[in-house]
C-alpha cells in the first residue's frame, strides 16, 4: 500500500459529483446513507454510513438539561366541590409549572417539578350533623356559597380559599424518540411524566399557616420545536392529593358506608402553555451511534497509479494497484443470517472485488470463544463464511473464482475487548 500525502489545494482543482441515497430499515432500526463521489480522471469513492436510530453515545452529567416554565388555568377537586352549579366557578388563574429535567438519553429523563397557584373549593360549615367538630376544613372562609342545589341548604356550604405549592420528583419519557428514534429536528413530540412528592397549602387568611400532604403526579407535555434549543410546550397535568390536604375529614361517620363515601383522595388538574429551554453543554444534541466504511475505486488498477485526489477532510488518500483492505461483517449471537445493514456493506465490498478481477479475497468466519462449545462455534463460523460467500456470488454477482472461503471457530477478543465483535466474517485481499 502506498500512502500519498496531497495538498488540500487539490480539492479546489478537482471537480466532483456526489450522489447521495438514504434508506430506512424499520426491522433493524437503522438509516443507511450511501454517498458516491465521482472524480474525473481518477475514480469513484463510495462512503457507506449506517446510523443506529435508537442508539446514541452517552453524554456527561452537565449535558442535555431542560428547563420548562408554563402558566395556565387550574382546578382543585375536593369532597364537596362537585356540589357547585358550574365547575368553571372553581377554576383559578394562573397556576405556574416549572420543570428541571436531566435527559440521560433522548428517550428518558429524570428531574423535578414544581406547580404553584391559588385554589378554590367548598366545605360544609354546618357542623352538627355527626357531632361537634366532626366536619371542618383547613382553608375556611366565612363567605357562603349561595348557588347550590336547595337540598344542600342545611349544609351551609362555604368557600375554601388558599394557595398551594406542589414539589415532586418526576420520570420523563419522550415517546417520539422511543418509537421513531432520535431526531433533533423533529417538529412535534409528546413527553409524559409520572412522579410524586409533597403538596403544601397556605391558608387564604393566614399565610403563615402551612398544611403539608402527599401527592402523586402525572402529565403530558406536547412540545413544538421553535429552534434547536427552544420549544413551545402545552402541558396537561394532574395530581391525586391525600384527603387530609383540605381538612374535610369525617372523623365520626355513623356507618362504614358513610366513611367509604366521604374519605377519598382529592385531586387537582391544569393546562398550561409555556417554553422549554435547553441548557448545559452542547445544548440538546446527542452523537448518534454510527459506523462508516469508505471504498476508493481508481479508474485503472493495472496501469499507472491514478492522480491522487483528496476524497475527504484528511490530507491523505490510499492508492494501490492491489488494495490493502479488510472488511468486518458482524452477526447476532448464535446466528449466521445477514442483517440488512451488513448487506449494504457487502454491496460496497462486491463493487470493490469486481473492480479488481485479478485479486482474490479471503472470506473467513469467526465466533466468540466465550459463548459456546468449540464444536458449536466451529459450525457457526463455517455457516457465517458460507452466508457471506453466497451473498457475494448469488446476490451481487461476484466471480466465485475470486473468493476463498475459510473458518476458524471460536476465537478470543478480536477488537476492543468486546466479544460481540468476534461474531463476524473478515474479508481480506490475498497477496499471491
Amino acid at each position: 500500500m502506498m500512502m500519498i500525502p496531497f495538498a488540500v489545494l487539490a480539492q479546489e482543482q478537482t471537480q466532483t459529483q456526489t450522489k447521495r441515497t438514504e434508506s430506512t430499515n424499520g426491522k433493524d432500526k437503522t438509516v443507511t446513507v450511501v454517498e458516491e463521489s465521482f472524480l474525473p480522471d481518477s475514480g469513484k469513492v463510495v462512503t457507506t454510513t449506517v446510523i443506529e436510530k435508537q442508539s446514541v453515545f452517552t453524554n456527561g452529567f452537565w449535558y442535555n438539561w431542560n428547563f420548562t416554565v408554563a402558566a395556565g388555568p387550574h382546578l382543585y377537586y375536593g369532597d364537596n366541590d362537585w356540589k357547585v352549579k358550574k365547575k368553571i366557578e372553581m377554576i383559578t388563574f394562573p397556576a405556574i409549572d416549572l420543570y428541571l429535567t436531566k435527559w440521560v438519553s433522548p428517550s428518558f429523563g429524570i428531574g423535578f417539578g414544581l406547580t404553584t397557584g391559588r385554589f378554590k373549593g367548598l366545605y360544609q360549615s354546618y357542623q352538627k350533623a355527626y357531632g361537634e367538630n366532626s366536619l371542618g376544613a383547613n382553608f375556611q372562609t366565612t363567605q357562603l356559597y349561595t348557588d347550590a342545589d336547595p337540598k344542600y341548604d342545611y349544609m351551609k356550604l362555604a368557600y375554601q380559599r388558599g394557595w398551594f405549592t406542589d414539589i415532586y420528583g418526576v420520570f420523563h419519557v419522550d415517546w417520539g424518540s422511543v418509537f421513531a428514534g432520535y431526531n433533533p429536528d423533529r417538529f412535534f413530540t409528546v413527553e409524559s411524566f409520572v412522579g410524586g412528592g409533597l403538596i403544601m397549602g397556605f391558608d387564604h387568611g393566614n399565610r403563615n399557616k402551612l398544611i403539608p400532604s402527599a401527592a402523586a403526579n402525572i402529565g403530558f407535555i406536547n412540545k413544538f420545536r421553535l429552534t434547536d434549543n427552544l420549544h413551545l410546550v402545552l402541558n396537561i397535568r394532574g395530581a391525586l392529593v391525600a384527603d387530609d390536604f383540605d381538612g374535610e375529614l369525617y372523623v365520626q361517620e355513623p356507618t362504614q358506608a358513610h366513611w367509604d363515601k366521604n374519605n377519598r383522595m382529592d385531586g387537582n388538574a391544569g393546562v398550561t402553555v409555556g417554553l422549554s429551554f435547553t441548557i448545559g453543554k452542547e445544548r440538546n444534541r446527542w452523537r448518534t451511534a454510527s459506523r462508516s466504511s469508505q471504498v476508493y475505486h481508481p479508474n485503472d488498477y493495472k496501469g499507472v497509479v491514478p492522480v491522487p485526489v483528496v476524497v475527504s477532510k484528511t490530507d491523505t488518500v490510499l492508492v494501490s494497484n492491489v488494495p490493502e483492505v479488510w472488511f468486518h461483517i458482524n452477526f447476532i449471537i448464535d446466528r449466521w443470517d445477514l442483517l440488512s445493514r451488513e448487506m449494504v456493506n457487502l454491496h460496497a465490498v462486491a463493487d470493490l472485488i469486481k473492480s479488481t478481477p485479478d485479486v482474490r479475497y479471503l472470506i473467513c468466519g469467526y465466533a466468540d470463544k466465550q459463548t459456546a462449545t468449540p464444536e458449536h462455534n466451529k459450525m457457526l463460523s463455517e455457516n457465517r463464511s458460507k452466508a457471506v460467500f453466497d451473498a457475494l456470488v448469488n446476490v451481487f454477482g461476484v466471480n466465485p473464482d475470486q473468493l476463498v472461503r475459510d473458518y476458524k471457530g471460536g476465537v478470543d477478543y478480536m477488537f476492543y475487548d468486546e466479544k460481540e465483535l468476534s461474531r463476524c466474517v473478515m474479508i481480506t485481499a490475498i497477496h499471491e
